[in-house]
């Protein structure tokens, strides 16, 4: 059974759980020894864009163009689990981990009425450590840790053999950094990103995520913003050969708990 997320996510937001990469740890005056942060669910309202080909365009492999905007996500998304967690230790060294988990049935038409039916599955996971550097209301965390991604791809015409049937993972080496300026009372502007792969899993990935956090209770805060994840994936050479060439964007919107 379907589940249509994305159709409710601005009221399920004030229920529970977004980014990537979401919740933030944060400094305040009297510490604990650690800090936690916690984003049981958050919404991505993520669109796709990019390109699938198998076989080579050389040697007569099959290509694929993936553009799935959000109003069609919202028609074909089946499921979505999305978590975040934050640790920050009094010595400014923390971690966090976030697992995201999406799966898509969306029908593209073809010239000629034709149809493909596209099943797409995302199942992404980052665990990176940070060290922090305060200077008054401005935050500074460099980031380094490793971002595994499982992809599962099926194509197949309304009529016929299917076209592509791919399962891929890999883990990229992920380098980066965050910036949170706390502005105001209750009010913060984060602004994070990284790069990974480097040949080692995929060609080069990169990821970017804007949010402004709100927090009116003690235990609890509001986030909204924007990520974007683009992956340039390859695997074996010729008739064998893989390439994933995709970007996923879109709003985020979310709630966090601290203690």
């Amino acid at each position: 059974m379907k589940i249509k997320v994305f159709r409710v996510w601005v009221v399920l937001i004030f229920l529970t759980f977004a980014q990537s990469s979401i919740v933030l740890a944060e400094d305040t005056g009297e510490q604990d020894d650690w800090k936690f942060n916690l984003a049981p669910f958050y919404l991505w309202g993520v669109s796709i864009d990019g390109s699938l080909t198998s076989g080579g365009s050389s040697s007569g492999g099959s290509s694929l163009n993936v553009d799935v905007p959000l109003d069609e996500i919202t028609s074909s998304l089946e499921a979505a689990f999305i978590v975040h967690f934050d640790v920050l230790h009094k010595s400014n060294f923390g971690f966090y981990l976030d697992v995201n988990a999406l799966k898509i049935d969306n029908n593209a038409t073809l010239s000629m009425g034709h149809s493909l039916d596209i099943d797409l599955g995302f199942k992404l996971t980052e665990l990176a450590g940070y060290y922090r550097i305060q200077r008054g209301n401005h935050y500074f965390d460099t980031t380094a840790g490793l971002r595994y991604v499982k992809m599962t791809t099926e194509v197949s015409p309304a009529r016929g053999p299917t076209l592509v049937d791919a399962t891929l993972d890999w883990t990229d080496p992920i380098i980066g950094g965050r910036y949170i300026w706390a502005f105001a009372d209750d009010w913060k502007l984060i602004a994070s990103g990284n790069i990974g792969g480097f040949g080692v899993g995929s060609e080069f990935s990169w990821e970017a995520l804007g949010l402004v956090e709100w927090q009116p209770f003690e235990y609890v805060s509001f986030i909204g913003g924007y990520r974007a994840l683009d992956i340039d994936y390859e695997e074996g050479e010729g008739p064998a050969s893989f390439n994933l060439d995709m970007t996923l964007y879109g709003p985020v919107i979310g709630v966090s708990f601290k203690w």
